[in-house]
């Protein structure tokens, strides 16, 4: 059960980057003013998800200790980066797949399962 809840705190909080990222992009196909980037649904988006990320990483705290929940975090840099490439064709070099491959060893030393 901690591990799905870890799970979905990582898929909702990289969802908000992304949300963010997009809200970027949209300004930028269409200038606009700093109260119309703010009524935005993209960013309206992105901070609901954020929020939820945060309430959930809240009860997750709960019920894990910080120094193994925190490391397990690092799989957010996996998804944003798998993201960026799906959604907004961001290109991807062999150095950033060696720091996935980095971060999966490390997260699951971290988590106990090697």
């Amino acid at each position: 059960m901690d591990t799905l809840l870890l799970l979905l705190v990582c898929i909702v909080t990289c969802s908000g980057q992304m949300l963010q990222k997009q809200a970027v992009n949209s300004w930028q196909l269409r200038p606009c003013s700093h109260l119309q980037k703010l009524r935005s649904p993209w960013l309206i988006a992105s901070v609901a998800a954020l929020g939820c990320g945060m309430l959930l990483w809240i009860y997750l705290l709960q019920r894990l200790p910080l120094s193994m929940a925190y490391p397990m975090l690092s799989i957010n840099q996996v998804l944003v980066l798998l993201g960026s490439r799906l959604f907004f064709h961001e290109q991807i070099n062999y150095h950033n797949w060696l720091g996935v491959g980095a971060i999966i060893v490390g997260t699951l030393l971290l988590g106990g399962l090697l």
